[in-house]
């Protein structure tokens, strides 16, 4: 087995841990309300979800660069750009069309300023509030800036020569993130206000943090890796974690509270405010116990079936909306639309989840993992080439032999 191999072996769990976290974010925006159930108060909790994804993508993209010099030339750096965002933003544009055209049909008004400034990817940055057609597409553009900054921020993490250095950019990274949070909270003497939370969550400048703390938790493996007796750790982290996220009360919203009235009741009401900054501690320890795989959960994570879904996990995240409005076929007041829709009962939402899985594996494996490969295989051109190179074009050239066509009959 080679050394690719055994690095794609060793994370095998993290394929699995995507898997159920996707699924996860699908049934919270997704799943019928009714009946009640003892995994209401999960489902509240999205955002731990949300939280792993940001702190993976930090993780990942430290683990797999870490050794690679991406300012060597800009060619290597907008190689590394282009392979990191191209199946990312193929996805987010192809759920936001999707979503316009049936809210379009639907006889919803969608030729507006903001529907304009959502595919320029702008809204996010001058609003934040996740509604644009597609709301999922509100990571994509918050993570961007992360992918952005990291080839400096790769800089900064070779500088660090032990791992209390490192364990010192986790505890940093983490309290910038949560900090602005519990400073309003602290400064006001109460609860954040919806238009506080958008700036703290949504807003892209403040995940660069979290995206930052995962790159240190992958910074930390590299200068200390774990050892085996200390994935039992990483599995404690992550059922304490699971146990709190069923467990701790979901809070009554309050009479002024001016978050979407369709979302989730308590959703981001009060200590909800927190819950996704305060499971970043849990969900660091276990990327970091749980590298090298070997405890229980690695080993049920590992399971082949959640790890071949793991690399569809990005489409379910930003197609789940579009595949949605067309079950159900939101229409404006007074709108007739194509179809009437389906009630959306356990028995739709479970069709709808296979049917979900099913059109993601069909995107990746015909359209977007091909178009991807063809990204990397142009990319590979580019690196260690300056931005003067990159311009120039060459002419064909053609042997002494060679006669060119003769088109003047034609």
């Amino acid at each position: 087995m080679g050394h690719s191999q055994a690095q794609v072996q060793r994370l095998s769990h993290l394929d699995g841990a995507r898997t159920l976290f996707a699924v996860w974010i699908v049934c919270h925006h997704m799943a019928p309300r009714e009946p009640t159930s003892r995994l209401d108060a999960m489902m509240v909790r999205v955002d731990v979800g949300v939280e792993f994804f940001i702190l993976l993508s930090g993780f990942l993209t430290h683990h797999l660069h870490k050794d690679k010099d991406i300012l060597a030339s800009c060619g290597s750096f907008l190689a590394y750009f282009a392979r990191r965002i191209f199946r990312c933003l193929l996805a987010t544009y192809v759920g936001m069309t999707l979503c316009a055209l049936t809210q379009l049909l639907g006889g919803f008004e969608v030729c507006t300023p903001k529907t304009l400034s959502c595919f320029f990817l702008l809204k996010t940055w001058i609003d934040p509030t996740p509604n644009c057609p597609n709301m999922p597409s509100w990571f994509v553009v918050s993570l961007l800036p992360c992918w952005f900054l990291y080839p400096w921020l790769r800089l900064l993490l070779l500088k660090i020569t032990s791992a209390r250095h490192c364990l010192c950019f986790c505890a940093l990274a983490w309290l910038l993130a949560i900090g602005p949070q519990l400073s309003i909270l602290l400064w006001q003497q109460n609860w954040l206000s919806w238009n506080q939370l958008i700036y703290t969550w949504f807003w892209p400048p403040a995940l660069v943090p979290d995206f930052v703390l995962g790159c240190c938790v992958a910074g930390l493996v590299h200068h200390n890796p774990p050892t085996a007796h200390a994935s039992w750790l990483g599995d404690f982290a992550i059922i304490v974690l699971l146990c709190a996220c069923m467990l701790v009360p979901v809070p009554e919203p309050p009479a002024d509270w001016a978050g979407p009235e369709q979302w989730r009741p308590g959703h981001y009401v009060a200590w909800e405010q927190l819950f996704a900054r305060l499971s970043a501690p849990f969900l660091g320890v276990f990327l970091y116990c749980t590298y090298y795989g070997g405890s229980l959960i690695s080993r049920l994570l590992s399971h082949r079936t959640l790890v071949s879904l793991g690399r569809y996990t990005l489409e379910v995240y930003l197609l789940q909306m579009p595949l949605h409005d067309f079950f159900l076929w939101t229409r404006a007041p007074g709108a007739k639309g194509l179809w009437r829709g389906l009630p959306w009962t356990s028995e739709v939402f479970w069709f709808y989840l296979l049917l979900l899985l099913a059109a993601c594996v069909f995107f990746v494996e015909m359209l977007a993992e091909p178009l991807n490969q063809r990204v990397k295989s142009l990319s590979e051109a580019w690196v260690g080439k300056p931005l003067s190179q990159l311009q120039q074009y060459e002419p064909l050239q053609f042997d002494s032999n060679d006669r060119c066509p003769d088109t003047s009959r034609s």
